[in-house]
């Protein structure tokens, strides 16, 4: 369960004293009125001229009252829900900041350890060529997350500042498929994975080539991180005026009440301090950026047994 900010505990204890201060001073209000509307009777019973609409103009003073402090209290309440709602948010974003940095720090480190002890080794020791092969496959392995990850924080600033321009062409789907998947061989190989390809050798669409490679490849590599050892199905198909790809895992799922959390930037499930999964929280945020980009529909739906099977509808 979530625990209350206590900033936002103390907004709540200044909000209750206010309340209450306020009505103890309409109380007050009302009880001198009261005081003064009794001391005029009494001037009255004892001949001496006074107020003759006393009660009248009691009753509407109290009216007054009670107007003016619904508008205060409702002002009051509105004002509260916003302030708790910049807070929560501003306590939101500074902790996804905070994520980001500690995945991002682990990101970069591990990567260049790797290569760097890799490359050691093979200035050290002398290897037969399977084992040379092995050292340098593993180096490029780790530099392939590392260059995923540099392209995935760059694209990202593109997209925040406005600055990413689309130049659409005709692309053949299962061509750009099989380039990825090529690229990301190393790391397959590591990962335990298979990668089946589902698609006719001739279907088109329109897009913007970098855009629809950070689309697989971020999809690919979510698959890899969180369906190891499995078969991954990349399938394309037509329906009318469109064509469909799906990344298709059979690894943990996503949660219903997840799936829209997971397509925000730097959001990423669990503790980032006890997670085991490497990640800096912005794949499913570009592909979801780059889909909008495109016109596209993206959905996210559960994959029998399990599994989850990440499908984009493109305009053909």
């Amino acid at each position: 369960m979530k625990k209350t900010p206590r900033v936002v505990i103390l907004l709540y204890v200044l909000l209750g004293y206010v309340f209450l201060q306020f009505l103890w001073w309409a109380y007050l209000i009302y009880d001198l009125n009261v005081e003064i509307a009794s001391a005029n009777d009494q001037l009255i019973s004892l001949g001496v001229a006074g107020i003759t609409d006393a009660p009248s103009e009691l009753s509407s003073k109290l009216w007054m009252v009670l107007g003016e402090g619904s508008v205060f209290l409702s002002l009051l309440i509105v004002g509260a829900f916003f302030i708790q709602k910049s807070i929560l948010r501003e306590q939101r974003l500074a902790l996804q900041e905070r994520n980001f940095i500690l995945a991002t720090t682990h990101e970069f480190n591990s990567p260049i350890a790797s290569i760097k002890l890799n490359l050691q080794t093979l200035d050290k020791r002398d290897m037969d060529e399977p084992q040379r092969h092995q050292m340098i496959d593993g180096a490029l392995s780790s530099a392939q997350r590392l260059e995923l990850l540099v392209s995935n924080l760059l694209l990202a600033s593109r997209l925040d500042g406005g600055k990413f321009e689309m130049y659409q062409e005709d692309i053949n789907v299962k061509s750009q498929i099989e380039m990825v998947i090529q690229r990301f061989r190393s790391l397959t190989e590591k990962s335990g994975n298979t990668f089946t390809i589902d698609c006719e050798d001739h279907i088109f669409i329109k897009a913007d080539k970098s855009a629809l490679d950070s689309i697989i490849s971020n999809l690919i590599e979510n698959a890899l991180k969180y369906a190891p050892y499995t078969e991954v199905v990349v399938g394309v198909k037509q329906e009318n005026d469109k064509v469909i790809l799906e990344v298709v895992d059979c690894g943990q799922g996503i949660p219903k009440s997840e799936r829209d959390r997971v397509l925000r930037k730097f959001y990423r499930m669990g503790n980032e301090e006890t997670r085991s999964q490497k990640g800096s929280g912005l794949g499913l945020y570009l592909v979801h950026q780059l889909v909008q980009l495109h016109n596209a529909q993206m959905s996210i739906r559960d994959n029998s047994p399990q599994g989850t099977i990440f499908s984009i509808k493109f305009n053909r």
